[in-house]
């Protein structure tokens, strides 16, 4: 599978919901695939007591399933004004996240772009546990 299919695949999760009290759900939609090669997605929930992005939400669907481990993993989000689609980097929260559930999670491809990846290791600045002083 490309990275524009997983794009894409991100992107039909995208449903938007604006509830009356002005909270967003479903305005990012992501992929995570699995290093057994099954696909999990995820959207955005954002409630006032608390946030969860669509990366966290596609891994807790693949955590259920009993799997740890990430190969590849990508967000995205329309401009309801333009149209356009943006694939969006973890934020810092989702990268952590990642790390925590699994160290080899360090080396999961996150997609930046139709052409461009880089591993969760190079987006973490400082990732690995600090030596001791003494």
């Amino acid at each position: 599978m490309t990275n524009k299919d997983l794009i894409e695949q991100a992107a039909e999760q995208i449903k938007p919901y604006q509830t009356p009290g002005g909270r967003l759900f479903g305005d990012v939609g992501a992929v995570v695939i699995s290093r057994t090669g099954n696909r999990y997605v995820g959207i955005c929930v954002d409630t006032p007591s608390w946030g969860l992005c669509a990366e966290r939400s596609a891994m807790a669907a693949m955590i259920t399933n009993g799997e740890y481990r990430i190969h590849k993993a990508v967000a995205v989000w329309r401009n309801d004004q333009n149209g356009q689609l943006h694939v969006l980097p973890p934020c810092g929260v989702c990268r952590e996240f990642m790390r925590q559930v699994d160290d080899s999670n360090l080396d999961a491809e996150i997609i930046l772009d139709a052409e461009r990846t880089k591993t969760l290791r190079e987006l973490i600045p400082e990732c690995e546990w600090p030596k001791a002083l003494l």
